[in-house]
């Protein structure tokens, strides 16, 4: 079949918007179960024979950096939990014109070995979540006691020179209070910390609009218990507005998915571990690539596919609350991919 597709070089959808980041999830597994990703109960994982191989990452992989993908980024479910991870970094690390692969994680099994085995592998940089100092309320929202394991990662990673970011979902009622302790520790440790507003994505369905703590009260709160922020640089294709302090101490960013969408300039796509092509992280269930892989379909079907569906890509998080269809189409975070 011949279509206007398989001339193109690049991953355009139709707002004229150029997929350049991939998030690749290579587990659906994890061994936490946060309050904003995953049930707490009754988790139905994907059978081993349908998550992709490596090897079927790898020819994906490929295939998207031909179309003009150039930064990866591997995530879960927890991806550490997947064994010889390190073999798929590697291979990735093989791939002519891939700038920069990094690792979302939870943290929990990156020791000081792990974290020097990746970055010698061609792993740059990790993001590591922590959404709270206290162990008793780091139990309540990620279901297990680990605070101190996940501390232990990121001294691990910053001692392996991995380029290092703090991820931090912040939820009304559980964490909000602490928005200021992070602020202090990014001053403190040269780590930048990243606030997350809460979105619709979580397992156990108790996302509401009055749970999402906006960039805009954040930046109130540090302003006024820390030090005020001052806004830098920001590529506006990434999805942190980064801040330092009016001292140039400490980076602050913050994703405010829900309160300041920003997709009209977003370059993210993702493969799910169980092999779909999500063109927005809001998409259900998007397109099946096993499917294709395991028929045997060539690299230019692919591709072709690959550039056809991209055009579908929804305008952004604002046209599906519109469509009043926000929870009905989402799949949960554990299965998409951070």
């Amino acid at each position: 079949m011949n279509t206007a597709a398989q001339y193109q070089s690049e991953l355009v959808d139709s707002f004229g918007r150029i997929g350049r980041k991939l998030r690749i999830s290579v587990t659906d597994r994890c061994n936490m179960r946060c309050m904003y990703c995953m049930p707490y109960n009754n988790t139905e994982w994907f059978e081993d024979h349908n998550i992709l191989s490596y090897e079927e990452i790898v020819k994906l992989t490929n295939i998207f950096v031909g179309l003009g993908v150039e930064k990866i980024r591997v995530t879960g479910g927890e991806p550490t939990i997947r064994p010889n991870i390190e073999g798929l970094i590697s291979a990735l690390s093989e791939i002519n014109g891939i700038k920069s692969i990094s690792m979302t994680t939870n943290g929990l099994l990156l020791s000081e070995d792990k974290a020097k085995k990746l970055k010698e592998v061609g792993l740059e940089g990790v993001n590591i979540s922590l959404d709270t100092f206290r162990a008793g309320r780091f139990k309540s929202i990620c279901g297990i006691y680990g605070v101190g394991q996940v501390l232990a990662s990121i001294k691990a990673a910053d001692c392996a020179g991995l380029k290092l970011k703090i991820n931090t979902v912040v939820i009304r009622g559980w964490n909000e209070d602490e928005v200021t302790d992070f602020a202090r520790f990014a001053r403190n440790t040269g780590h930048t910390v990243r606030f997350i507003e809460f979105m619709p994505l979580d397992g156990t369905g108790i996302w509401a609009p009055d749970r999402v703590v906006s960039k805009k009260e954040m930046v109130k709160m540090i302003n006024a218990n820390v030090k005020n922020l001052v806004p830098l640089h920001n590529n506006p294709s990434e999805p942190a507005t980064l801040y330092s302090f009016a001292d140039g101490k400490g980076t602050i960013g913050f994703i405010p998915s829900i309160t300041e969408p920003f997709c009209k300039c977003c370059d993210r796509i993702r493969i799910t571990s169980d092999g779909r092509f999500l063109t927005c992280l809001f998409e259900n269930p998007g397109y099946d690539l096993k499917r294709l892989l395991r028929q045997g379909k060539s690299d230019n079907d692919i591709r072709r596919y690959l550039l056809e569906c991209t055009k579908k890509k929804p305008e952004g998080i604002i046209s599906i609350i519109r469509a009043k269809a926000l929870r009905s189409t989402l799949d949960v975070m554990n299965r998409i991919g951070g």
